[in-house]
């Protein structure tokens, strides 16, 4: 017989309520519903110390047994947890319990209406529950050990409970898993929570790619050397803000917010290191907290020279190289003597240790040998810095180009017949020096395959071409005429360079072009079958523009050209001529994008080319941020790329925009969207 919840619920309202001891319950092994084992989201700890925080709040159901007990049909956790109270003195044994007393030929249906029709609270409610307790002024402390939990847990639920509403409506509908929930409530800002779970895709919702975006252009304490060396606890100290992952395992672990105040830090705390070192003698010596070899590559480099060594020290070098060829044929006699001598193994060790210690002794006295020359010390500087093991660091002798000439002429004066000595000086060449740096040359380089990529998912026929004219070459024309093939464009090996984009810049995820790739990839993956076996069927299905289209998106996917290096032509050029591309549409020289990563000399050749002398003028007598700055007004509009990013193909660098490139991409994106 079917029975309505409501009938159930008739059977349970004419039973009466009433208080049995403790002692005398005992659980029913025939009219439990629930298995002793099944599995709850409260432990038995905490479902005990709710109960002697708050008491039973709902009955158990029991039948009455013999000898005046009781079994207990629903309501078996509840007694466990009365148990442990009682084990640990915290209720009496005769601890009086509500119970709902049934008639046994119904007491399995009312556990099973307990059970069934019993709606759990979601997660969600559970956390803003916690949350409420707090705001009505129980401490974390208390509401712990209420519910037999640590303070730590109740403090991440209450910050789960502060997570966005539209997100945590996401959660409710399981759109969104707690392991992600956690990442998001890592950070208060709701807008900010709400923006990095809508921009990252949907087959990339992973905790680890949100915390990443989450932390941008914050300072990771552990990992970022300048933290290590001025220490969490000193920026706290210092006011510093910081936020702190409640869910990250490692509880010293802070996302410093204040860049400049840390970079402050380092900077004051060198400068008691700057005081022994510019007593050394050297004209100048500068402070900072971050080095980068490229703001110094127009620097020359003093070198240090050998001393003559002193009695005692000539001694100790002789007295050390004398035992050292003395040990060299006692260990080689040893060797001589086989693999089965113990003893002699024994000795080889010993000799071998001895020898190291000497090597490295030997190695000390002969650095101590090496001293910058005093003479050409006036000359030249040095930088203090933190280095990559957060470690204060010093790049000694550097020469500044003002300081060339001086420094030749000090050279000539102290070794007057023979001029400059070569040894110890090193000044830059004009000619090898890079206009760009490795690390600017791989994000710009970065761009223009992302751009290559979406001009190419609208055009089927090159990408037909580009991937017909790579495996005939991989497959048909013999090593020799393929000797360059490294230089391929494509990767059909195959691998996705699409998403290793974002990785080579910050500022690719943002861009257009890799937008339209995303748009695009976002469509195959809602259309593709799950399983791999069941891909191919599908293809054979679908229409000849269809299985283009995908054929397209993947060659494009494939496009690579990422590099470091300048030079005259990239592995993307003919791509890039066969789709007249155009980088004005898909990049900008912005301070960010470029002029912050050249030289102040760079960013006033760029104005002069592409505004002219008259517009460079003004801004040759400024310090390099407002160079910057008036460089990205000037050339707002102006459509000027860097070599790298021009074809031949395209309108000249410099030349004036045509149309709104804004338009275009708006285009593009609804072009992606038609076909979809």
């Amino acid at each position: 017989m079917k029975l309505s919840k409501a009938e159930i619920d008739a059977i349970i309202a004419t039973s009466p309520r009433t208080t049995v001891p403790f002692d005398k319950l005992v659980l029913s092994e025939t009219y439990q519903a629930r298995p002793s084992d099944s599995k709850s989201r409260l432990s038995i700890a905490e479902l005990a110390a709710s109960i002697k925080d708050s008491g039973v709040l709902q009955n158990l159901v029991v039948i009455k047994g013999a000898r005046g007990l009781h079994e207990v049909c629903a309501g078996g956790r509840r007694l466990d947890a009365l148990a442990l109270l009682a084990q640990n003195a915290d209720i009496a044994e005769n601890y009086p319990v509500p119970v709902l007393v049934v008639p046994a030929d119904q007491a399995l249906l009312a556990s099973l209406a307990e059970n069934v029709f019993h709606e759990p609270m979601h997660p969600a409610d559970e956390y803003i529950a916690f949350a409420k307790l707090s705001a009505q002024g129980k401490s974390v402390e208390d509401v712990a050990a209420a519910f037999g939990v640590t303070p730590l847990v109740v403090k991440r639920r209450m910050k789960l409970a502060t997570v966005s509403p539209r997100l945590m409506a996401q959660f409710r509908a399981d759109q969104i898993g707690l392991d992600c929930l956690m990442a998001l409530a890592s950070v208060d800002d709701h807008a900010k929570q709400e923006q990095v779970w809508a921009n990252l895709p949907s087959w990339n919702r992973r905790p680890d790619c949100l915390r990443q975006m989450l932390a941008q252009g914050e300072i990771e304490s552990d990992r970022d050397p300048v933290a290590r060396y001025v220490t969490l606890a000193a920026y706290e100290k210092a006011g510093g803000p910081l936020r702190r992952d409640l869910f990250c395992d490692d509880d010293k672990k802070a996302y410093l917010l204040d860049v400049a105040l840390l970079d402050r830090l380092a900077s004051e705390k060198l400068e008691r290191k700057a005081k022994q070192i510019a007593a050394q003698g050297w004209k100048w010596i500068e402070v900072r907290a971050r080095f980068s070899f490229d703001e110094f590559v127009s620097y020359g480099e003093l070198r240090k020279s050998r001393r003559e060594p002193s009695e005692e020290e000539a001694a100790a070098i002789e007295r050390i190289e004398s035992r050292i060829a003395e040990l060299h044929p006692q260990m080689e006699a040893l060797v001589d003597q086989g693999d089965d001598d113990e003893q002699g193994d024994q000795v080889f060790l010993q000799l071998e240790a001895e020898e190291e210690t000497l090597q490295t002794k030997l190695k000390a006295l002969l650095e101590s040998l090496c001293v910058w020359p005093v003479e050409l010390m006036a000359e030249a500087g040095c930088v203090l810095f933190v280095g990559s093991k957060g470690t204060a660091e010093v790049k000694f002798g550097l020469i500044r180009p003002d300081d060339r000439a001086s420094m030749a002429e000090a050279a000539k004066q102290a070794r007057p017949t023979d001029g400059p000595d070569e040894a110890l000086v090193s000044l830059p060449s004009g000619k090898s020096r890079p206009v760009h740096s490795d690390k600017l040359m791989r994000r710009l380089t970065a761009h223009r395959v992302a751009a290559v990529q979406a001009e190419l998912i609208q055009r089927p026929d090159v990408a037909l071409a580009a991937i017909t004219a790579h495996l005939a070459v991989k497959l048909i024309m013999d090593g020799f005429r393929c000797h360059r093939s490294g230089d391929d464009a494509l990767t059909v090996s195959v691998s996705d360079t699409h998403d290793g984009l974002r990785r080579e810049t910050e500022d690719m995820a943002g861009s257009a072009a890799w937008k339209a790739m995303e748009t695009e990839r976002v469509h195959w993956v809602s259309l593709l079958p799950e399983a791999g076996p069941t891909v191919f069927p599908w293809v054979m299905k679908q229409d000849q523009a269809t299985v283009m289209r995908l054929l397209t998106f993947l060659v494009a996917s494939s496009v690579t050209g990422v590099s470091g290096i300048e030079r005259e032509t990239q592995t993307t050029d003919a791509l890039a001529e066969a789709l007249d591309l155009d980088m004005r549409k898909w990049w900008t020289a912005t301070a960010a994008s470029y002029f912050e990563h050249v030289s102040k000399a760079r960013v006033l050749e760029v104005v002069t080319e592409a505004a002219g002398a008259n517009a460079a003028s003004p801004l040759a007598s400024l310090k390099k941020d407002a160079v910057v700055a008036g460089a990205e007004q000037t050339l707002t509009g102006l459509g000027w790329l860097p070599p790298m990013l021009r074809t031949s193909s395209a309108v000249p660098s410099g030349a004036p925009v045509v149309g709104d490139t804004t338009a275009d991409t708006v285009n593009l994106e609804h072009k992606l969207e038609v076909a979809a």
